[in-house]
């Protein structure tokens, strides 16, 4: 095991700090939500009723950049839309947040659309429409202007020279294949961008799916090779962290009333990413994804009640303590 000497934070930060913050690269799609609150989940044939609905600023890709710049990070993102993206109401707010949009790709295709519904325990159903964002292409780009690059759910097929141009060029990688994982030929299409991540991100579903494709129990596989972190995400139960010899569970933070779980995957990941980036432990960034998450959730929308970093060093004292206690990599 690797530990962290705050014995002098002043010398361990600044290079840290100089060297990799506000240089993030988001990969993946980006889409129109609909969210609707439902009275309850339908079964096979069945009907539900409405009770609320909106319509949001999303897609994985987007939700992590928007995110990450909230929180300080200087993000770019890298996905394809179409020309309806082109002057709407998303690509402004982007601009307006300053995140860098020098790698979107305009198709013919209409931009992505996510239909979410969800009940009042935090059950949900997804129903996604990729469209334009199928169409992402691998395209030369200066991979060295980026201290990370993060991959998201989308057209995972391109991933892979991505991944390995990434790697050339010094960045640090990290992967979340999402709901990809469930229509993709795990061992031809996933699996083979796992060996580029250093830090790789999956759900309990996910990663229970992803065992039983491959007939063995695959974590010790995953952190055999490069891979520095493993982060499997538990929903209300927190999250588990598990590097190579060392594991941790990060519990979640308890709210009120869950108003929507959209994007709160997304949250944690921007919030881990942000901490590495500030240059800080997985278990400490791993808590810091637990109180961007729990701000999330707490709103309608996986963009909305984003908070601030000063939000999430406050949140962050106050529930696990001094945010620069070390902690075993």
């Amino acid at each position: 095991m690797v530990y962290l000497d705050f014995a002098d934070p002043e010398k361990l930060f600044e290079p840290f700090y100089d060297r990799y913050v506000m240089s993030l690269l988001v990969v993946g799609n980006i889409a129109f939500d609909t969210i609707a609150r439902v009275k309850f989940l339908p079964g096979r044939n069945e009907a539900t009723s409405i009770i609320e609905i909106k319509e949001c600023f999303g897609g994985c890709a987007g939700n992590v950049a928007v995110i990450a710049k909230r929180l300080g990070i200087d993000s770019s993102l890298c996905s394809a839309v179409g020309e309806d993206f082109r002057g709407s109401g998303y690509e402004k707010r982007l601009r307006e947040l300053g995140v860098d949009l020098e790698h979107l790709q305009y198709t013919e295709e209409d931009t992505a659309r996510s239909f979410m519904f969800s009940d009042d325990r935090g059950n949900q159903q997804i129903y996604y429409y990729p469209g334009a964002s199928s169409k992402l292409r691998y395209r030369e780009m200066d991979f060295s202007r980026y201290k990370l690059v993060h991959f998201s759910a989308g057209e995972i097929s391109v991933y892979g020279e991505m991944m390995r141009s990434a790697k050339v060029s010094g960045c640090l990688v990290s992967f979340d294949p999402g709901q990809e994982i469930f229509h993709r030929d795990v061992r031809r299409e996933v699996i083979p961008n796992f060996e580029n991540a250093d830090y790789i991100f999956l759900n309990e579903h996910e990663y229970s799916y992803l065992e039983e494709k491959i007939g063995h129990r695959y974590l010790e596989d995953l952190l055999s090779g490069g891979t520095k972190a493993v982060i499997i995400s538990m929903g209300e139960r927190g999250s588990e962290v598990y590097t190579r010899g060392y594991h941790a569970k990060v519990p979640a933070i308890k709210v009120k009333a869950i108003r929507d779980p959209t994007g709160a995957g997304d949250a944690h990941r921007a919030g881990f990413i942000t901490g590495i980036l500030r240059g800080y432990d997985v278990v400490t960034s791993c808590r810091i994804g637990s109180v961007v998450s729990h701000y999330i959730i707490q709103e309608v929308g996986a963009q909305e009640n984003v908070p601030t970093w000063e939000d999430v060093m406050k949140t962050y004292g106050a529930v696990f303590g001094d945010m620069d206690r070390d902690h075993p990599v």
